[in-house]
Formats: structure tokens, C-alpha cells, sequence
């Protein structure tokens, strides 16, 4: 049997306010094509598909039409949960459509979906709070342990009265041990036995793009609360591939397949092909990806130096974030001539000399609010703001008469 694991898609995702919605279609064409020529028989989707509970009209589209692919129509299996990112209701909403591929989306960490009705070649042949058994067209059998982000709230729970972290951190593995403890009861000896969660394990590395996920605080598992009996983990959470090296059975993060910040730079983003029967020790493969413009962090002497730099083709096809050395702030117009010699450069970091910096500073700190908002926003957008941007931020700071000194943080 073989089991195709990846997470972490965050689709509709941008990058400093540019679109990746073209290279997360490519990253899920490659996906679907290596379900397909590697005759993957179960994916496993870690959480988080959407970057976001309220997700767009377009990445909805790109996730519907590579899950209906992943499926091939009812031949393979699909499991989808629900990571941080993720609404639990939005995402199995789609369940009396999905199973009739043979699909199974859970949105919550004890969810219990109900069996296949039939006609469908994968069938769901039984469930209960957080398990299923999967009974594949080859005749095998899967029971996979499901945990979707299992925080307090889509617990149900509240874990601890404490609000020591120590004691909450605690309680927290323990109740997660505990659920992936229960249903990894009904493994048997007869079936392939998986568990795929959207958890942080402690001693994971992560990244700066996992944002606003409680990494290394109160919310985090110990290695030891993973069912002993499974023959591989599939996890999603970090974006950095890995493995869980503390875990008693072999235990992975797949990452995400797009680099989704420049912490991320140096990254082979990847999936894993797990191969696995009854009774045995998986055989983990991973695969890289080739999809998605990389990432590049450009420092620069000069403005002559980035030049130069980006009129080499092979440096066109990135992501940049430029920090480039000038001797005073750049104009607009400078900015506009950055962005026209490199189109993908997200983030431009002037770095004056001390003394200059210090003198720019105060003569900034003399200039009325509107005139410092106004040249701090034409060095971000590489551009006039409009007057409608402008009175906004004035409107949003409560502009008052005796605030014409404050300094904008630049």
C-alpha cells in the first residue's frame, strides 16, 4: 500500500501582498500527476489547506479541483482535516458530496463521519470520534487515528484552570495522548494503522511563516503521546519538512510545498510517499518538490550593485527581499526604477549610513504627520500613496492639532 502525505497548502496565501495563486495550482498539479504515476492508493492531507477561515472564491476552486483528481474518482482514498487556519464547518461542509469519491473531511478533532453508502470503490466500513477504517478497491484495510487542530475551543474543553503554561502545556499533551490513545484502540494486526494530526510536537522547528499558532508555548505534544501502535504519523503544522526524531514510531512533518517566507529560504519543499502493509515497518520516501519560485534575500552595496544584479536573467525568477546601501532615502522615483528592474522584489530595506540615518531621522521627526506618512508609504508601495490612503491614516491615528511632530515609524 502506498500513502501520499503532504500539508500545509495554505491556499490563497500571499506573499507581502503578492498573489501565489499561480504556483499553488502548479504545486497541486505536480501533486495530483505524482498521485498518479507513483499509483498512491491513500493521500493524507495535514491541515491547513486554506490560508484562512473565509477563504477566496479561486482557492476554494484550486482545492475542490485537486481534490476530485487526488480521488480519481473513487479509486483512491482521501482524508482531509482541518488545520489552525482552517474553518472546521467550512471545510466538511462539502462531505455529502465528498464520499461519494471515496473522500473523507473532518473539521473537528473528535469528528465522527458516518460509513460509505455504496457505490463508491473506497468505502468508510466504520468510525467513531476521531478513527475510521477505510476498505480500499485493492481489498486492503486502513483504520487512520484523526486529529484535526485540536485546540480548547474546537476541543470543547477547557483543559486547565491554571494559567501557568507549564501546567496547561501539560494538560494539553495529556488530553491529546489521551484521544490519540483512544482511538488507536481499534488498530488491528490485519490493517495498515496511521494517525494524521495538525499538532506541534515538542522539539519541532519552525519557521516565521506559521504565524499566530502558539509555537513552543501552552499548545504543544509531547513526542510521547503518539500511539506506540501506528506505523507512521503523518503531521502538519510546520512548514519546515521533518521528522519527529523523539517519536516511537516513524513520524514526519511534510511541510508546506511553497516557501511562504524568507525564513524559509534555504528550504527543499517536499511531500512523503510512505509504503507500508500489515504488521510492518513503513518505508518513508521523500520527495521533492519542483514547483514554486524560490526565494532570494539580496544584499546589495549599492543601487549600481542591484542593478547589475538584476539585469542577470537567472535572477529574474524569484522572490526577492532587497537590502540594498544608499546614502540617503530613496525617492520615489528610485523605488519605481527598483520595481521596474525586478518585478518580484516584495520588500526594499534602505540601509543609510549611521550618521546619515541619524540626521534623516530627526529632520523626519520635524515634518508634520502627513508629510512623514506620505515618504514612508512612497518607500513601501514604490509609489505616491493616494490622498484617500492618506486621510485614512490620519483619520485611524485621530489626527489633533498639537500631533503635527509624531514620527511615523519607518
Amino acid at each position: 500500500m502506498r500513502i501520499l502525505h503532504t500539508s500545509d497548502w495554505h491556499l490563497g496565501r500571499a506573499l507581502l501582498g503578492r498573489s501565489r495563486l499561480p504556483e499553488q495550482k502548479d504545486f497541486l498539479q505536480e501533486i495530483c500527476d505524482l498521485a498518479q504515476d507513483q499509483a498512491v492508493d491513500l493521500v493524507l492531507v495535514a491541515g491547513d489547506v486554506f490560508d484562512s477561515g473565509n477563504p477566496s472564491a479561486e482557492a476554494e476552486n484550486l482545492f475542490y479541483t485537486a481534490l476530485e483528481r487526488l480521488a480519481a474518482g473513487g479509486q483512491r482514498a482521501a482524508v482531509v482535516i482541518a488545520g489552525n487556519h482552517d474553518s472546521p464547518e467550512r471545510l466538511r461542509a462539502a462531505s455529502p458530496l465528498a464520499e461519494r469519491l471515496g473522500i473523507s473531511l473532518l473539521g473537528y478533532p473528535a469528528e465522527e463521519l458516518r460509513p460509505s453508502s455504496e457505490g463508491c470503490p473506497v468505502q468508510r466500513v466504520a468510525c467513531g470520534p476521531g478513527w475510521m477504517e477505510l476498505a480500499l478497491p485493492s481489498g486492503e484495510r486502513i483504520v487512520i487515528a484523526t486529529l484535526a487542530y485540536p485546540s480548547e475551543a474546537r476541543l470543547g474543553e477547557l483543559l486547565s484552570r491554571s494559567l501557568a503554561t507549564s501546567e496547561l502545556k501539560e494538560a494539553y499533551s495529556a488530553r491529546v495522548g489521551q484521544a490519540l490513545a483512544a482511538a488507536s484502540t481499534h488498530f488491528r494486526s490485519d490493517t495498515v494503522n496511521l494517525v494524521v494530526g495538525h499538532i506541534y510536537v515538542v522539539g519541532g522547528r519552525e519557521s516565521e511563516s506559521e504565524r499566530d499558532i502558539h509555537l513552543g508555548g501552552a499548545l504543544a505534544v509531547e513526542a510521547s503521546a503518539l500511539p506506540t501502535t501506528a506505523q507512521y504519523v503523518a503531521l502538519g503544522h510546520l512548514h519546515r519538512p521533518q521528522a519527529v526524531g523523539a517519536a516511537p514510531v516513524p513520524a514526519r512533518y511534510a511541510g508546506s510545498p511553497l516557501a511562504y517566507s524568507f525564513s524559509e529560504v534555504d528550504q527543499q519543499k517536499e511531500v512523503v510517499l510512505v509504503d507500508v502493509e500489515p504488521g510492518t515497518v513503513a518505508n518513508v520516501r521523500r520527495v521533492p518538490l519542483a514547483s514554486g519560485l524560490p526565494l532570494k534575500s539580496w544584499s546589495a552595496d549599492s543601487l549600481e550593485d542591484f542593478f547589475a544584479w538584476a539585469g542577470d536573467e537567472r535572477n529574474q525568477h524569484a522572490w526577492v527581499d532587497l537590502e540594498v546601501k544608499v546614502q540617503e532615502l530613496l525617492s520615489p522615483a528610485e523605488m519605481a526604477r527598483i520595481h521596474r528592474a525586478h518585478p518580484r522584489i516584495v520588500q526594499v530595506r534602505p540601509v543609510l549610513p549611521e550618521a546619515a540615518a541619524q540626521v534623516k531621522r530627526a529632520q523626519r521627526t520635524a515634518l508634520p504627520l502627513r508629510e512623514q506618512f506620505r515618504l514612508f508609504a512612497a518607500r513601501e508601495l514604490g509609489g505616491e500613496p493616494s490622498t484617500d490612503l492618506i486621510e485614512l491614516f490620519l483619520e485611524l491615528v485621530n489626527l489633533e492639532p498639537d500631533q503635527e511632530g509624531k514620527e511615523v515609524e519607518a
